[in-house]
């Protein structure tokens, strides 16, 4: 899932980027959550709340917060040098006050479908070669965690429960699918409940696995040899 925010207070240009967008996500069998702002202020307020975008399509000219300061804030007061920043303006001239904002591309008004398409391809391949991150969903709220601050995963009936360094987290999901977002070669299911991270076991039984916050997660009986496998190959490269 590729989380898309457009913010921009021409609800042309907001229209355009979306379908262009929708058509795009068709062709490439992707699957992208689009969201659609009117103001900085209003995105910015979202961002704040612990959401993220993997990608924003941001004007500059709003009545209150600009395009540039909020995209100063994205990469100064929130450390993120993750998500993809694309301006979009009639002016030019804008581009060469954003450069310590990194951009990914600037687009200039009028728009061009062709253009926006390849912008869309460049930021899908920097997006999957940089993602270090497990993505999900509360409620509303997007969150991400990076894979090496994961302790393990739970399964808990209709949710998953992610224990991390920091806390816990609990979601709507299976973690068959959650299975599929995580670096096989850190991460391995070890029983239909538990998924663990090498990174955090401090011993291991036949029959379980203790993790460095002392908890003991049973390992199946039909997965024993596996994680046996996996255990001395992680070992050997050390």
């Amino acid at each position: 899932m590729l989380h898309i925010a457009i913010c921009d207070d021409d609800p042309v240009t907001c229209t355009q980027l979306e379908e262009v967008i929708i058509v795009f996500q068709n062709s490439m069998r992707r699957e992208f959550e689009v969201d659609v702002f009117y103001s900085g202020e209003e995105l910015y307020k979202y961002i704040i709340k612990e959401n993220f975008y993997h990608l924003i399509f941001l004007g500059i000219e709003f009545e209150t917060i600009n395009g540039i300061e909020i995209g100063r804030k994205i990469r100064e007061e929130r450390n993120d040098n993750i998500t993809q920043i694309v301006y979009v303006s009639v002016k030019e001239s804008y581009a060469i006050k954003l450069f310590d904002i990194r951009p990914l591309n600037f687009l200039v008004k009028p728009l061009k479908k062709e253009k926006i398409k390849k912008v869309l391809k460049t930021a899908i391949m920097l997006i999957d070669h940089e993602n270090q991150y497990f993505e999900f969903k509360i409620n509303r709220t997007h969150k991400r965690i990076p894979f090496k601050d994961i302790i393990y995963l739970e399964s808990n009936r209709k949710k998953v429960k992610i224990v991390e360094k920091d806390g816990e987290y609990e979601f709507y999901g299976k973690l068959e699918e959650a299975m599929q977002q995580l670096p096989g070669e850190n991460f391995l299911q070890i029983h239909k409940s538990y998924i663990v991270n090498y990174s955090y076991i401090v011993s291991y039984q036949y029959n379980y696995i203790e993790m460095v916050n002392k908890r003991i997660l049973p390992i199946s009986q039909h997965n024993r040899k596996v994680v046996g496998n996996w255990l001395i190959e992680q070992k050997q490269e050390e």
